[in-house]
């Protein structure tokens, strides 16, 4: 056969033929601490997508909100328990200006899904907004001194409006009664203030205070319970020997003097529910 014609079927067969497999090489086992089982591989897999993958909320921009109310170390539980509702991080600290220091919590939310009159909803149930800043939360002192005043920090016109609507209906809700007998009994004022943040220097507290409620368990709860005890007592149900003319005939109801009745001190009938649940 010609050479030319023997050129080209010895480069074809070169491409069809497989080569030749090396020869087997005896592999040693790895060491120990790259033996991963199927599901460690898994586990990883997972990590580095949720690490690649930003959260939801880190999507959505943030809104971000500075709430005073005695000390921060009992604040800061309050507001993180509702970080589903849109809470994604807070910060204990202080705000200060001309002199004064007031401490006060960071909260960063997502307005979208928490909006601030919500958020001040579970503000509202967390302090004692009869009391003074002389008289500060509760009893409640830190190094030897009261906190100082309960203020709503407004960045701008509209929460400043959005507090101080609030702050007026649950004054007139009646919610902080001298008693609860008598409906007639006086009424104590609200000492929650609403400032502008206008001027004011944030400072972040040292990292001891930072949750410091998860390190320190005992101790907050002993902390806590004039909090909570001022807290059930104003907010839960009670019984009156009062009596009413009511006539609820065209419902089927009653008609006539009743007495006795089981009294919600937080209603929509009196307009304090609606500024808990931030719906007003």
């Amino acid at each position: 056969m010609p050479a030319a014609v023997l050129a080209p079927l010895a480069v074809l067969a070169s491409l069809i033929t497989p080569p030749l497999a090396p020869p087997k090489q005896q592999l040693s086992s790895p060491p120990r601490q790259f033996q991963f089982e199927r599901r460690d591989l898994a586990a990883l897999a997972a990590a580095a997508m949720l690490r690649s993958r930003p959260a939801a909320a880190e999507d959505a921009p943030l809104a971000v909100a500075y709430l005073s109310a005695g000390d921060t170390r009992l604040l800061q539980p309050a507001i993180d328990a509702i970080k589903y509702l849109g809470v994604v991080n807070t910060t204990a600290g202080s705000l200060a200006r001309d002199g004064e220091a007031v401490p006060a919590l960071k909260v960063e939310y997502v307005p979208q899904k928490l909006p601030f009159k919500k958020l001040l909803g579970v503000f509202w149930r967390e302090h004692d907004p009869t009391a003074t800043a002389e008289e500060g939360q509760f009893g409640e002192t830190k190094d030897g001194r009261v906190p100082g005043p309960a203020v709503i920090w407004a960045s701008d016109v509209a929460e400043q409006s959005a507090a101080e609507r609030g702050r007026t209906l649950l004054q007139q809700s009646g919610l902080f009664r001298t008693g609860k007998e008598q409906f007639g009994d006086l009424v104590k004022p609200i000492a929650t203030e609403v400032r502008r943040l206008d001027g004011w220097q944030w400072a972040e507290a040292p990292d001891e205070l930072q949750g410091w409620y998860l390190s320190n368990e005992g101790a907050y709860k002993k902390l806590r319970l004039r909090r909570d005890k001022f807290l059930q007592d104003t907010f839960k149900p009670y019984k009156t020997t009062e009596c009413r003319q009511v006539d609820e005939s065209a419902s089927g109801g009653p008609k006539g003097v009743i007495c006795g009745f089981v009294i919600f001190p937080c209603s929509d009938d009196n307009g304090c529910r609606a500024v808990t649940q931030g719906a007003y």
